[in-house]
């Protein structure tokens, strides 16, 4: 057993040294970087750190993308017996100012121009902030990545850093991750390495199972749990694979080919985006082609049937599913690089229909459950036999109850210390018998399998007193390749209504088969033709749901909902009480 992340990381180092632990691409090119090469410079980074006075138990921020060093100022810092505070790059300044001041950081890794600025605007105000660090930003009192480095080199004392980390216990704070703050403002959850470690030790007994030697894409962001959880921490317990980290997000699809990872960590927007894509082709290809994909389709399902509880599907249909895949899904999985093993989803819930249509193209999506509170993952399940719909079982350590009003609430050795500076909201997340309080509302199933309904908080009840979860409705709606986002409103209203923000690229698209004119997207959408597309599709989802919980009305937003205009999470969940704020003369339009 481990006591401490960097304890994890110089172990594995000695176990696997010369080969390769994370890969970069520069100039077009990607590099490897090797478990020696990681070592020498986290202990670099370290004594400069040392040199320039972090001391134990000190906060130190990271205001970055993905990259080779993030994961060296993490490592390096945990080792200082220091914490680390990460910051979203789409954060304003005013959010970085106060995550900075509550944290009591005493200095910050911004790693671009645009992201040092963010800090100069409002180092004024942050009299604690001592260091500062960049890439590639240049600006008074900042030093350069490269500057620092130096200082390490100088001052090398891998005697010293070595005996700071062999001094960490389970106990000690690791990290502070301020929550997005869907509602309210964020709260630091402080997590200590025995959090971070009992995680990674729960997870793999579940998925060690497909494992062996891995090669990874990381593109969540590691300042999300999840992200940083799976990618550096998860991989690390393994011990035998390889992290390439992704140029982008935008570049996701072409790093995707160049790599041919064999698994990688999303949320399901991803996955939803992607099915868009392949019915969008689909839909433009002549009815033949159509033809033999729903056809085939329809085999994998049968054929996965049979697959989940562990039968092997009867001749005929096995020669059809061979058929299917020289036909159909080998050119869809040719396009996830050929190789994946499974992809694991967190963040939100994976609508049922869409885990069951991969499966069915082959492509294994394995859904798990949790919070930055709890590390995160508590549920996750099981790669060789999953049950689509639900987030699968508790993880070793993880004890789950359902408690009287549906709220799942959690106990284990991955739940946070608290929130930081905010003992009245810890006493109120975690009970006086230590169970959290997770906000989320679920149902077990008899064979202990979960299933999350959907959050607390956006249960609609309306006027007629009827109880209705948004979630599932707007995944079916998403389902459609034409809706990019939905948000259900109804709570305390006398129906249910629905702010739709289209899909542009793809009603662009549709707009130039169809010969349609029109001068911008506002114009685009007030076409009776495309008004129709989304009737249909509310109407589709509204034939399933019971008569009080269907959608009366809806509107389309002309703009994307995104996280930099603050409508939604970096891990692009919904910011209800923004949309709620932002667009109450459209929500009073529909009930006018």
């Amino acid at each position: 057993m481990f006591n401490s992340i960097p304890e994890l990381f110089f172990t594995r180092v000695e176990e696997h040294s010369g080969e390769t632990i994370i890969m970069i691409k520069k100039e077009e090119k990607w590099h490897e970087i090797s478990w020696d090469q990681a070592r020498k410079d986290i202990i670099t980074l370290a004594s400069a750190l040392l040199k320039l006075g972090i001391k134990e138990e000190d906060k130190f921020a990271i205001l970055s993308d993905n990259s080779y060093q993030w994961s060296l100022f993490d490592y390096a810092i945990l080792s200082l017996k220091a914490s680390d505070v990460p910051i979203y790059s789409t954060n304003t300044p005013q959010q970085v100012e106060y995550i900075l001041r509550d944290s009591n950081s005493v200095g910050i890794y911004a790693s671009t121009q645009e992201l040092l600025d963010k800090v100069l605007k409002v180092r004024e105000n942050l009299p604690d902030l001592k260091i500062i660090i960049s890439l590639e930003g240049t600006g008074p009192d900042v030093m350069s990545f490269d500057e620092v480095m130096k200082i390490g080199a100088e001052n090398y004392s891998e005697e010293e850093i070595l005996s700071r980390m062999k001094s960490i216990t389970r106990e000690d704070l690791a990290t502070i991750i301020y929550t997005s703050g869907t509602t309210g403002e964020p709260k630091g959850v402080m997590l200590t390495h025995g959090n971070l470690l009992s995680d990674v030790e729960g997870t793999y007994e579940v998925t060690k199972k497909v494992l062996s030697y891995e090669v990874s894409l990381s593109f969540l962001p590691w300042t999300h749990s999840f992200g940083r959880t799976v990618d550096l921490y998860a991989g690390l317990y393994h011990g035998r694979g390889v992290a390439a980290i992704a140029e982008s997000i935008q570049k996701v699809p072409e790093n995707i080919l160049e790599i041919r990872p064999t698994m990688f960590a999303s949320v399901p927007r991803v996955f939803e985006k992607v099915y868009s894509k392949i019915i969008s082709e689909v839909e433009k290809s002549p009815p033949l082609k159509r033809k033999i994909f729903y056809w085939a389709v329809d085999v994998g399902k049968k054929a996965g049937a049979y697959k989940l509880e562990g039968k092997n599907p009867p001749f005929f249909l096995s020669i059809k599913n061979a058929i299917a895949n020289a036909l159909v899904f080998k050119k869809i999985k040719a396009a996830l690089g050929g190789r994946l093993k499974f992809a694991g989803s967190g963040g939100a819930p994976l609508a049922k229909e869409l885990a069951e249509l991969y499966y069915a193209m082959g492509i294994k999506i394995i859904e798990g459950y949790g919070l930055t509170e709890t590390s995160p993952v508590v549920t996750i399940n099981d790669p060789l036999k999953p049950k689509f719909g639900s987030v699968g079982k508790p993880i070793k350590g993880a004890v789950l109850k359902i408690a009287e009003d549906g709220e799942i609430l959690i106990k284990g050795p991955m739940v946070m210390k608290g929130y930081y500076n905010k003992p009245e909201a810890t006493k109120e997340a975690i009970d006086e018998e230590g169970w959290f309080h997770t906000g989320d509302i679920g149902r077990v199933d008899e064979e202990g399998f979960y299933y999350i309904t959907d959050r607390k908080k956006d249960l609609i009840v309306t006027a007629g007193g009827k109880n209705i979860a948004p979630q599932p409705i707007e995944n079916a709606l998403k389902m459609n390749r034409f809706i990019e986002q939905a948000v259900m409103i109804g709570d305390k209203r006398p129906y249910c209504v629905a702010l739709l923000q289209p899909d542009f690229e793809e009603l662009e698209a549709y707009a130039k088969e169809k010969g349609i004119e029109y001068s911008d997207m506002k114009d685009l959408l007030s076409k009776e033709e495309i008004g129709k597309i989304f009737e249909e599709a509310v109407q589709e989802v509204n034939s399933t749901l019971p008569r009080y919980s269907t959608i009366k009305k809806f509107e389309l937003i002309p703009f994307p909902l995104t996280p930099e205009s603050g409508e939604l999470t970096p891990t692009l969940k919904v910011k209800r009480r923004v949309i709620d704020e932002k667009y109450k003369d459209l929500i009073d339009k529909m009930y006018s």
